[in-house]
Parts: C-alpha cells; structure tokens; sequence
C-alpha cells in the first residue's frame, strides 16, 4: 500500500519528539510508523499515519518544516529470509531501497515501511 511518509526535521533537544506526537495526538492523528534519525545537531522524525491530510494541516499549523514522500507500508511474514526475498526481489528489478523500518505488526507478521528510488515500480512488484 502506498503512504505518505512525512519527514519532520526537528532541533536535537529533549522533549522534540514528545511535541510532535502531542500535535498530531491532540488532533485525532494516529501514527502508524514512526523512525528517528540524528545527523550534526539536527534530528529527523519519519512519520506514517493515519489520515495524512490532517497530518499535514496539523504539522504546518504547528510550524513543522516537513518534506513528504511516497512509501510502501508491506505486511511480512514474520519468518527467516522474509526480508531478504523483498530486498532480492527488488534488487533484481533495479529498484534501490534507500531505507526502511518497522511499523510494527503481530507475532505472525510485520509491516515494513520500505522509501524506495521508484516507488510505482516497488508497488508494482509488491502488490
């Protein structure tokens, strides 16, 4: 399925993270994938969630700066090489997988929320 992926650059500093989820939690936004990153002195939050439109309202009411980008939420068996068959299967079609991370799942399965450098071709070989 393809999401928006919301990237939410943000200063290093406790309590960074807390504010954006508080805005998007008092909205009625839930996050359905969430990853941090830290380069310098500046972090990055990637966020999934539920109703982007009002994610995007809320984030540039609040005075986020943000870049958005296409994803691929794909649900995982949660079992040996599951990951490795993907990464395989897009590799042998050309299509680079610039990150990835976990949105969470059951014992049974996991999502994967795959950025990839052609996303309409990913879709097409991910179902």
């Amino acid at each position: 399925m393809i999401k928006t992926e919301f990237v939410v650059e943000i200063d290093n500093n406790p309590g960074a993270l807390a504010k954006i989820c508080s805005a998007l939690g008092k909205n009625g936004v839930n996050i359905e994938a969430i990853s941090t990153e830290r380069i310098g002195t500046q972090g990055f939050v990637h966020v999934v969630v539920d109703d982007e439109k009002k994610a995007k309202d809320v984030l540039e009411k609040e005075g986020f700066e943000f870049t958005e980008t296409a994803v691929i939420v794909k649900r995982l068996e949660n079992k040996p090489n599951a990951l490795a068959d993907i990464a395989r299967q897009l590799a042998e079609e050309g299509i680079n997988i610039e990150s990835l991370y976990l949105s969470g799942g059951t014992g049974k399965a996991t999502n994967v929320v795959f950025v990839l450098d052609d996303v309409e071709a990913g879709k097409r070989l991910l179902g």
